[in-house]
């Protein structure tokens, strides 16, 4: 029996890129089962739009609440799990138009390779033919990212995802929980995708496309160019939430962070010419940094059977101590890697 899944839109007060964004989801063909629009309490019409909709494949939720695009993806994630059946579930925003066949080129390569943690499409912005959107650009996994280039549908292995067409399955839920709602905005989907690929390892899908309408080609945390007095709120979140995301990396991966933060980011708002709202960013460069180190919210998990945590790092940190003072090769990590998924 073929694989079925629910798509999953977060949107709030953006009717007209709703209504576009549904129309793609909607027409995807045989895998779609179900789509859950989770509605952050918007006042521009959504509600009633969606209310007036017929078609048996939608779930909506309408919180009494902004739950924040963190909070709308934990509770879509969490409706999927307890109310569906369907095998897998695709995240977007409501600002995502996923192209034809988008979602055919996940399932396949899913199917094809299913110890995946997840799977998640090549992101344009603006249009079809538009510059990659920067802040949905992913980081290959150094020295295995291609590994998946000489198949039919082609995919690269990389670290983490965003939340704009990203795709996993109902037993990746089950082991590592649901999205941390407490970011609220912004680095919940980096948090969620990390513990993922510490499970069985992500790749982006080359040919599964989608074009996200943000306002802005914007490089992901850039504070020192933003602009927008309307959306300097954002930033109270960007860098607490960076903090706890890489304390639950490794405590390298904290230094690194720490270190771009107070010694980039903070030095750049006091020395570049003529920032915006300056003396309000450093504030919160500042502050988010030190929130973070104290920032640690529980991870919550479906009300669903629970399946063993799995942990990459796990066995090869095991593999190593059985040889101390020698390094592994990447050959060696990987056939451990590959070993373990069997």
């Amino acid at each position: 029996m073929a694989k079925t899944v629910a798509a999953a839109i977060v949107t709030y007060n953006r009717l007209d890129l709703l209504k576009e964004c549904l129309a793609n989801v909607l027409n995807q063909g045989e895998y779609l089962g179900h789509v859950i629009v989770v509605d952050n309490l918007s006042n521009d019409g959504t509600k009633e739009y969606l209310d007036s909709l017929d078609d048996d494949r939608l779930v909506i939720y309408h919180s009494p609440s902004n739950l924040g695009g963190a909070g709308g993806f934990n509770m879509a994630v969490k409706l999927f799990a307890e109310k569906l059946d369907d095998d897998y579930v695709w995240l977007m925003d409501d600002d995502t138009m996923v192209q034809e066949n988008a979602l055919k080129y996940l399932v396949e390569f899913m199917d094809e390779h299913p110890q995946t943690s997840f799977v998640n499409s090549q992101v344009r912005w603006g249009s079809i033919d538009g510059n990659p959107s920067w802040m949905n650009v992913n980081s290959p996994r150094a020295f295995t990212w291609p590994r998946f280039l000489q198949e039919d549908n082609q995919a690269i292995e990389v670290v983490n995802s965003t939340f704009v067409s990203v795709m996993f399955s109902r037993d990746m839920v089950a082991m590592v929980g649901l999205p941390q709602k407490e970011y609220f905005i912004w680095g919940d989907d980096i948090e969620y995708t990390n513990r993922m690929a510490n499970a069985y390892r992500g790749y982006m899908v080359v040919k599964s496309l989608a074009v996200h309408k943000s306002k802005e080609n914007t490089l992901p945390g850039d504070i020192v160019r933003e602009s927008d007095a309307k959306r300097l709120w954002r930033y109270r979140y960007e860098f607490r939430n960076r903090v706890l995301t890489a304390r639950r990396i490794s405590k390298k991966e904290l230094f690194f962070v720490l270190a771009k933060i107070y010694c980039r980011d903070l030095v750049k708002l006091m020395i570049t010419p003529r920032v915006a709202y300056r003396f309000k960013k450093i504030g919160m460069v500042g502050w988010g940094g030190i929130r973070g180190l104290f920032f640690n919210p529980k991870i919550e998990y479906a009300d669903i059977p629970r399946k063993p945590v799995r942990s990459i790092n796990k066995l090869i940190k095991e593999a190593q101590a059985k040889q101390p003072g020698q390094a592994l090769t990447m050959a060696q990590e990987l056939e451990i890697i590959e070993d373990g998924q069997k």
